[in-house]
């Protein structure tokens, strides 16, 4: 590690640059021949005695050189000696070829990190920026068929060339823009881009109701040979497929539970063939983090070497090293992690995430005049074909409706029904419990008991939450819900009672995904029960596992029986439900009739019951072209092409007059059918129920609010009774009853009648839409790289000089700025990286104790502390700037880079391969040379075809020694990287 600044060093320069502007020095570099004598000649002309010394021999002048090296010098004082010494350094200093470097170095020095001015803060910015992105400028390489770079916006372009370098480099990588920005145009113009660049056939596995969608796209923009396959098919037609180069796996998070057929066919079919991936999905972050490390593990393997540690949570448990073996910068380590921050650090590497605030930045501006005469500027952007598109205003309004004195719906939220649904004990969903130790057990029956303690999550409280959701959703679908668990206990008793084994149910699905189902199915309830019994038998599952009733206490059976009494006390209380008085019926008919008749509206409802309910009611109220669409629905994408035809059509298609057989212009859909479906002919989207995650009425909004909106405004409509107190208060007395079953809410339900989710709902009906910030939070952040070269592409675009500056400015470059507003830390923040490309972050913050407080960062974290506008101003730089930075680098820095230089991947698999054998003896040099630097990309092509192939030993040192001879193996030299500074910021204590 060389070149580390201080501020003595500074101050010797600054001192050299003096000396050489008044001429106390002078420089020369002799160009004749390579010259590598030292010789020191000091002259004393007013002593006749001396009027020369000389010092001959080894020292260079330099600190070492003069004061801690071995060095061999002899002075010379002899007048002949010094004479014959002088005349040489004349000859040499007057040579035609000694040319002059004076000004050069005394530039070299005012452009360096020890000049006496700071580049501005917003110059370090533009070289971070430059730096993080990489991947999108080293993508430009690439080229797209123009076939298909016509019909891309600005923004995906820039996506498809970071994905690309990043699925050839690393295996694989994840698309993680918002709903609504055209991912699927994106993936299909990556797999165009790799055909014709590295001859890639491309795979898509996706769901089954997008499987008609990919088809369809893949045969209008000519991928030759693609495939397509629904995840529910992969585990039978994977084993036997032949090899694709590339897997796209469309709504990537079907497949968070690697415990899956469908995810283990994937995984090994991935490995098998070594083939890349690239994952879609806009909800990377909306899942346990276990999830996503399920979905990245598709490319990495878990002991893989991610060149990172999950800082976070080591620093909470020291024994983590322990826990993984010593593997700390694994994917399995990162498994064990719940930090954010730890898997921010690693997504950066593998996601592509743009969210709308993002686009919203990257759009060009034009000034418009309203028709009440007001000028205003608007965001727009722009197509090939010259057609711009305005990002459309959000407008929610409440939509009321009162309860009659005598409708059941009152009795639904009272403290009576409410208490009654948390008193209940499912004791179906807790067959643990009731587990009798001293009842025989079958094997079957203990593996089935095991496996039902180890499961996952709290069952039983995540399906009282789904009957409180249902009781928020509809009266109809929550007396349904009470019917169906009253059915399905007493087919239970009567099995008990019959010594007859029952059915268990598998809710691990149902608890973390979207699901528009009721967590019991309805089987009917007609005939005797031991008809009912059989018929569940002969219907359900050959998969089902069935557990023996002598197994459990009898306190099953009472548990189940008072569950029943209460149940039917509830149901009795309510009545039979009668359409014709259901005031949210009446409000939405009302809607239809009034504002919004001939419009296309969208209408939302969290359960496939509730949708059913509601479809049956406007067609009974005389509202035409009713259409329904629920996770039951055969072909989604048919429904969404009826509703929304313009919106369906692919890009490039010409336009077409001829109108839809049999159009939909009211869609009943629930949240399943969000995925993947274009709905913005419409408008207009009526939230029925509130959904139990608050933020999902945004999301709504958004499978209309998407590029391409042809509307200057979305209507959001919340149907609500009487006051929005009531609608809070309502949610809020539920939340108090779950109590400890919070512990089963899911990700989208995290913040479920608290501050945030008041608040928000209270600006809603108020006719208040969060604004981009609030959504950016929520969305999550666009990723580093997007972040950087939206920056640094505008600069280079709008400011050529600036660009130009910024590059030509070295490394080791620091700048001091005052905190922002909003800052709440101060310090010094370091950017280093390696002649290999490692790169890492970190901050010494200011503790307020002394004792600064330092850790590693993500690119986005890092690049909002760098950020910085041109007019930010530049402060005095810190005393301690250069003593914090150097301790980071040699601390923290250099253990990152360290790590992140170690063996992975193919490399490390031949390394511990032939390490220690005698074949790994003949190729030592080739050992050395990887165990010191990374493979060429050729070199990692050709030994995972090695390892797919199953090489012996010898074929191995054979193919990595050919490879080393070919210097193809290793990139660069076999020295080891040098950790060199790029850039800091320093910011001052308020």
């Amino acid at each position: 590690m060389r070149g580390l600044p201080s501020e003595a060093e500074r101050k010797t320069l600054q001192q050299l640059k003096a000396q050489l502007t008044t001429g106390a020095v002078e420089m020369k570099v002799f160009t004749s021949a390579p010259l590598h004598g030292k010789t020191y000649i000091f002259h004393a002309p007013g002593n006749a005695l001396a009027q020369r010394r000389a010092y001959v021999g080894s020292s260079n002048m330099t600190n070492a050189g003069l004061y801690n090296n071995l060095e061999l010098n002899i002075d010379v004082t002899d007048n002949d000696a010094t004479g014959k010494l002088a005349t040489w350094f004349t000859d040499r200093w007057d040579d035609p070829f000694a040319l002059p470097i004076t000004e050069e170095i005394i530039e070299l020095i005012e452009e360096s990190w020890a000049s006496e001015a700071q580049p501005t803060p917003y110059e370090v910015y533009l070289k971070v920026c430059h730096a993080l992105s990489e991947d999108a400028r080293e993508g430009m390489g690439y080229v797209l068929p123009p076939s298909i770079e016509n019909l891309l916006l600005e923004y995906q372009t820039t996506a498809v060339r970071t994905l690309a370098r990043r699925i050839v480099r690393r295996g694989g990588t994840m698309l993680g823009d918002v709903v609504g920005l055209g991912k699927t145009l994106t993936a299909i113009a990556t797999a165009l881009m790799l055909e014709a660049a590295e001859d890639y056939t491309t795979l898509v596995l996706c769901p089954k109701n997008l499987e008609h969608m990919w088809e369809e796209h893949l045969e209008k923009y000519g991928l030759v040979g693609a495939r397509v396959i629904p995840y529910s098919m992969a585990d039978k037609k994977l084993p036997e497929l032949k090899r694709f180069h590339l897997v796209i796996c469309d709504e990537s998070h079907n497949l968070r539970n690697n415990t899956t057929k469908a995810s283990e066919a994937i995984k090994d079919y991935v490995r098998r063939n070594g083939s890349k991936v690239l994952l879609l999905t806009a909800t990377p972050y909306n899942l346990a983090f276990a999830d996503v490390a399920n979905q990245i593990g598709l490319y990495i393997e878990d002991d893989d070497d991610l060149g990172i540690q999950p800082t976070a949570a080591m620093a909470k448990d020291p024994t983590l090293i322990d826990k993984v073996d010593g593997k700390i910068t694994t994917l399995a380590a990162f498994r064990r992690s719940e930090e954010p921050e730890d898997w921010k650090r690693l997504m950066s590497d593998h996601l592509v995430r743009r969210t709308r605030s993002f686009i919203k930045r990257t759009a060009k501006k034009e000034t418009v005049t309203l028709a009440d005469g007001k000028v205003v500027e608007r965001e727009y952007l722009q197509f090939a074909n010259g057609t711009r598109f305005h990002f459309p205003t959000r407008v929610p309004s409440p939509l009321w409706h009162e309860f009659a004195d005598d409708d059941p719906a009152l009795l639904m939220e009272d403290e009576t029904t409410l208490d009654a649904v948390r008193d209940l004990t499912l004791p179906r969903y807790r067959l643990a419990d009731y587990d009798d130790p001293k009842a025989p057990h079958s094997d079957s029956d203990t593996k089935i008991l095991a496996a039902i303690r180890s499961g996952r999550g709290n069952v039983s409280g995540f399906v009282r939450i789904g009957l409180f959701k249902r009781l928020s959703s509809s009266g109809h679908s929550f007396i349904l819900s009470l019917q169906r668990q009253r059915a399905r206990n007493e087919l239970f008793i009567y099995a008990i009672d019959n010594g007859l084994d029952v059915p268990l149910g598998s809710f691990s699905d149902h608890q973390f995904m979207v699901t528009d189902e009721d967590v019991e199915e309805d089987h009917g309830g007609y005939g005797s029960l031991e008809s009912q019994y059989k018929e569940l038998k002969r219907r359900l599952p050959a998969s089902t596992k069935w557990l023996g009733t002598q197994v459990f206490k009898k306190t099953l059976r009472k548990d189940l029986e008072r569950d029943n009494r209460i149940i039917t006390d509830l149901l009795d209380s309510f009545g039979t439900w009668d359409p014709a008085k259901d005031s949210k019926i009446d409000a939405l008919v009302d809607l239809l009739r009034g504002k919004h008749k001939g419009d296309k509206v969208l209408v939302f409802t969290e359960y496939a019951d509730t949708a059913v309910y509601v479809a049956e009611a406007l067609e009974t109220a005389g509202i035409a072209n009713v259409g329904l669409a629920s996770g039951d629905s055969e072909d989604p994408s048919a429904l969404a092409r009826r509703f929304s035809p313009e919106s369906n059509k692919l890009p490039g298609d010409e336009e077409d007059a001829t109108p839809v057989d049999d159009p939909i212009d009211v869609l009943i859909a629930t949240d399943v059918l969000s995925e993947g479906q274009n709905l913005q002919d419409s408008h207009v989207v009526v939230n029925y129920d509130l959904p139990w995650a608050i933020i999902r009425v945004i999301q709504r909004a958004g499978r209309v609010d998407r590029v391409g909106q042809k509307s200057d405004t979305v209507n959001i409509y919340l149907i609500s009774h009487k006051k929005v107190e009531d609608a809070i208060q309502l949610r809020q007395r539920i939340r108090r009853r779950l109590g400890d079953n919070a512990a089963a809410f899911g990700s989208d339900e995290r913040f479920f009648g608290d501050d945030k989710e008041v608040n928000l709902l209270d600006d809603l009906y108020k006719g208040v839409v969060p604004g981009e910030e609030q959504l950016e939070q929520d969305e999550g952040e666009a990723d580093a790289v997007s972040e950087a070269w939206l920056v640094w592409s505008s600069v280079k675009e709008h400011k050529p000089e600036l660009a130009g500056r910024v590059l030509k400015m070295q490394d080791m470059l620091h700048s001091t700025r005052d905190p922002y507003d909003h800052e709440t830390k101060s310090g010094i923040t370091t950017f280093a990286s390696t002649t290999s490309g490692i790169d890492a972050f970190a901050a010494s913050f200011d503790n307020g104790n002394g004792d600064p407080v330092e850790r590693l960062l993500t690119p986005l974290e890092a690049l909002h502390i760098f950020r910085a506008q041109e007019s930010t101003p530049t402060a005095p730089l810190r005393e301690d700037h250069f003593a914090r930075e150097v301790k980071l680098v040699k601390e923290k820095l250099t253990t990152e880079i360290v790590t992140a230089g170690n063996l992975k991947g193919a490399r490390k698999w031949a390394v511990e391969r032939l390490g220690g054998t005698i074949f790994g003896a003949d190729a030592s040099a080739a050992l050395a040379a990887m165990n010191d630097r990374p493979l060429t990309e050729y070199a990692n092509i050709r030994l995972r075809q090695a390892r797919r192939a199953k090489y012996t030993d010898q074929d191995l040192a054979d193919l990595v020694k050919q490879l080393h001879d070919e210097e193809r193996l290793v990139i660069g030299t076999t020295e080891k990287d040098e950790i060199k500074i790029v850039c800091s910021i320093g910011v001052t204590p308020r």
